[in-house]
């Protein structure tokens, strides 16, 4: 009978310690502390004193004034406003604080538009085309705005075409009986206004008949990349491709290659004329 009192007594024991942890959880919890909410601040309006900058190779400058609206949002005081300036192979050139604090190129303290100037100089080797600007802002909180791209054309005005010269190409080869037979073409290019104005070298090639060969253009590389393309030296001004000739090929007699350099402004280089006899021994 004892034990029967005690096992009772035992389960209204749990039974109340049960209903004290489910009356906990119902408590009421406090509902005065808000969670935060953050918000980002908002770019908008963008502006740019050029959509063309005009320079030269001898001494490059990429010269503008750019500026943008930013609106807190509710989120906190702006932290920055920045903006970055890309060349056209999008490598990083600048990157300028923006202001509203009234100093030029800001002409209004305190009215939420912030500029800066853009000044590039002592650029190596000037690349022309479109540059991308990219403008941000972060607050305080550590959030950042959305991100406002735009472009500004740069030309060259003493822009000059490159030339390509001093081929290096066998006179003829040989189809083998078997296998490849395998040779490097390289020319030189060079373009007045920099190395790195040089788009692109190639060759277009031509049967005997004068049908163009299927592939043409053909693209040469300076890239130094002796497996691939027969390339020594990168960025020498040499540019080279390996051609190979197989033994199931039917076609013999002079094909013809005509060389050309392009820049990054569309002018071509002169045409270099080169001829391999190609024949069956």
């Amino acid at each position: 009978m004892n034990k029967k009192i005690q096992k009772s007594n035992l389960c209204i024991v749990l039974l109340a310690f049960m209903l004290g942890l489910i009356l906990t959880s119902c408590e009421k919890t406090n509902d005065s502390v808000i969670d935060p909410s953050y918000k980002s601040p908002l770019l908008s309006n963008p502006y740019k004193s050029k959509d063309t900058v005009f320079t030269t190779s001898s001494t490059p400058v990429i010269n503008l004034v750019s500026s943008v609206s930013v609106n807190t949002n509710d989120g906190g005081e702006i932290k920055s406003v920045t903006c970055k300036v890309y060349a056209p192979d999008n490598t990083l050139m600048a990157t300028y604080p923006m202001k509203d604090d009234g100093s030029a190129p800001d002409t209004v303290s305190g009215d939420g538009r912030y500029s800066c100037q853009i000044n590039i100089t002592n650029i190596n080797c000037l690349l022309t085309g479109q540059y991308s600007v990219q403008l941000i802002a972060e607050n305080t909180a550590g959030l950042v705005s959305n991100q406002i791209n735009s472009t500004v054309l740069v030309v060259m005005t003493n822009n000059q075409a490159p030339i390509v010269w001093g081929l290096t190409s066998p006179d003829s080869i040989a189809i083998p009986t078997s296998g490849i037979n395998v040779t490097t073409l390289v020319i030189n290019a060079l373009d007045s206004n920099g190395y790195c104005d040089i788009k692109r070298v190639f060759f277009n090639s031509y049967r005997p008949d004068s049908s163009i060969t299927g592939g043409s253009p053909f693209a040469m590389y300076d890239d130094g990349d002796i497996i691939n393309h027969g390339d020594t030296t990168a960025a020498d001004g040499k540019f080279s491709l390996i051609i190979k000739i197989e033994s199931t090929q039917t076609t013999t007699g002079w094909y013809t290659f005509k060389y050309q350099a392009e820049d990054n402004s569309g002018l071509h280089s002169n045409q270099y004329i080169g001829r391999i006899n190609i024949y069956r021994p």
